[in-house]
């Protein structure tokens, strides 16, 4: 298993994988597969470029999953960062890939100064769950009709870990 950062270079396996994830479960993305189509490849490759996206190959070094995350660009939200998507195809689940992916991601948040971090899961996913809970996360909240999927609400659990040893679960 490798766990790097996606640059232009990945573009096309990148979104092969996005596709296919958007295809299969579509409530663990924001964007619907049209507006993921709809996007042109240069300015996913821009994204590429500015937010951090890091992809896990398996030993074939085949891109089996992914994992992004955007800092905030407020100077007064440069102390967090948001996590998601992550994906890992099927047929590499339950490998240790999804573990291996969030964990250099909170390597590399932790290294550059970020306190804490939050993401957004679908109540519905448990398995995303189990894994963001065994990481530490906890549930601060939870945002209803977070996304319309095909005009039905899908409802959302708000997860945040700190980084810096915080206890962010004071009040909650």
């Amino acid at each position: 298993m490798t766990v790097r950062r996606l640059t232009p270079k990945d573009l096309s396996a990148f979104r092969a994988l996005w596709a296919d994830g958007l295809m299969r479960v579509p409530t663990a993305f924001l964007f619907s597969a049209e507006e993921v189509r709809a996007i042109p490849n240069k300015d996913v490759e821009r994204g590429l470029e500015v937010n951090l996206t890091l992809g896990a190959y398996d030993d074939a070094q085949r891109l089996v999953g992914f994992v992004s995350t955007r800092r905030g660009a407020p100077k007064r939200m440069r102390h967090m960062a948001d996590i998601g998507p992550l994906y890992v195809h099927p047929d590499a689940q339950g490998q240790g890939f999804g573990r291996a992916l969030m964990d250099a991601l909170l390597d590399h948040l932790t290294e550059a100064g970020v306190q804490q971090v939050e993401l957004c899961v679908d109540v519905e996913n448990t398995g995303a769950q189990a894994l963001y809970r065994a990481m530490g996360f906890h549930v601060f909240g939870r945002r209803p009709r977070s996304v319309l999927i095909d005009g039905a609400g899908r409802d959302d659990y708000l997860m945040i870990k700190a980084l810096d040893g915080s206890d962010l679960t004071r009040g909650a």
